[in-house]
């Protein structure tokens, strides 16, 4: 009960209070969570949700480990690189059991930390710049341009950390099972049976902080995911009322076939597009001259180049080598690239209709968005949405189309 112990003699040591035994879990479930939404383009929403917890985590326990109490605080970690080399030498001989980190946990540890907060941030950071969402969508103006090098980033350290938490879980084990520390269960009753220690207490400061920090995540899970337009996912972004904004061009283009949103092209194509109107997709522009000028204004004025949104600037970067301007959005390899996984099964069905028709898959693209949770396949089974990378739960059946 706080009395310290007798050396040689193994007695049950309180090491991880309540808040680390919560953290601990906490920040393995979301990392994982996090990993695995990130599969799924339309579940980006709940990917974000997760790493903002796994972020808030890693903050905490960074911090923990300067204000933190025995064992959790970083001047209890054995980060001497001698001790360290010594440890895998010995790695199979018989070792003391002390509390706390051991060499090898200490620096496994503050890895996973500095990695998990590295890989958080730079999400954070992803997220507004290619997304022009969250905290950090301040950035998408001026710094756009630099999405794909954030995202390299923000993908290798996901990797990264997730080969030191497989490295880390591989040692646990290890120890747990040859070494008889009992280590895995530590995390669930916070004792552990060692030669010496004292058991571990927490002041108010340090109760309420954890307190404050561990509830902050939890709610802030919930929030994002009950509230989707909310203060930390919302876009820069606004919707675009056709109507309201060019009356013309809804009219005109909306009677046909829905709006595209002038991002998607090149001013090269849609100039294409306008000049050409008797060639209109196998079809005959019907327009007078100063509406078709008006609207040709339109979609100059606001084509990929005028725009900082992910698609228009993954659209020109992958038109950069064609030599005359796209004329179609299906056509250029960005497009190609997006929807290879689809079966020409799926455009060919009722629900959807053909690959012009984006607003069966993208119901918010009557509003110039494409949001990546907004994204759904109508008619398409569970198992082949998954292959596609969409998790929409339900049946569907294109026998029936």
């Amino acid at each position: 009960m706080g009395a310290r112990m007798g050396r040689g003699a193994k007695q049950r040591v309180y090491v991880w209070p309540v808040c680390i035994r919560t953290f601990h879990w906490l920040y393995a479930l979301s990392f994982f969570l996090a990993f695995f939404t990130v599969w799924f383009e339309n579940l980006l929403h709940y990917h974000v949700a997760f790493g903002m917890v796994f972020l808030l985590l890693a903050f905490f326990r960074l911090v923990w480990g300067f204000i933190g109490p025995l064992y959790s605080n970083f001047h209890c970690f054995d980060f001497k690189g001698d001790h360290l080399l010594n440890y895998i030498l010995h790695l199979f001989g018989q070792k003391e059991k002390t509390p706390g980190h051991n060499p090898a946990s200490s620096w496994g540890a503050i890895t996973m930390l500095v990695f998990g907060f590295l890989l958080g941030l730079s999400g954070l950071l992803l997220y507004g710049i290619q997304e022009g969402r969250g905290p950090a969508a301040f950035l998408n103006l001026d710094y756009y341009y630099e999405m794909d090098d954030l995202f390299v980033a923000h993908f290798w350290l996901a990797y990264a950390t997730l080969a030191v938490v497989i490295v880390h879980i591989g040692g646990v084990v290890f120890e747990h099972l040859y070494h008889h520390t009992g280590i895995i269960w530590s995390m669930f009753t916070g004792y552990k049976y060692q030669t010496d220690g004292i058991d571990v207490k927490l002041d108010r400061k340090q109760n309420i902080f954890a307190a404050f920090f561990l509830t902050l995540a939890v709610v802030t899970c919930f929030y994002v995911v009950e509230y989707p337009d909310n203060a930390l996912t919302r876009s820069v972004y606004r919707a675009i009322d056709y109507e309201k904004e060019h009356p013309v061009l809804a009219l005109e283009c909306g009677d046909c076939h829905v709006v595209f949103p002038a991002h998607l092209l090149p001013a090269g194509g849609w100039r294409l597009i306008m000049d050409t109107p008797d060639d209109h997709f196998g079809d005959e522009l019907d327009l007078d001259e100063e509406d078709a000028q008006t609207i040709r204004e339109y979609l100059v004025a606001h084509s990929a180049e005028h725009s900082t949104r992910e698609a228009a600037f993954k659209i020109l970067e992958s038109v950069k080598e064609k030599e005359g301007p796209v004329y179609s959005i299906v056509h250029t390899p960005y497009w190609k690239k997006t929807h290879k996984k689809i079966p020409s099964k799926v455009f060919k069905s009722k629900a959807v209709d053909g690959k012009y028709s984006c607003d069966a898959c993208h119901p918010d693209i009557v509003k110039g968005m494409i949001g990546d949770d907004r994204i759904r396949l109508p008619g398409v089974p569970f198992k082949e949405a998954l292959n596609i990378g969409i998790f929409q739960p339900g049946k569907g059946n294109f026998k029936k189309d």
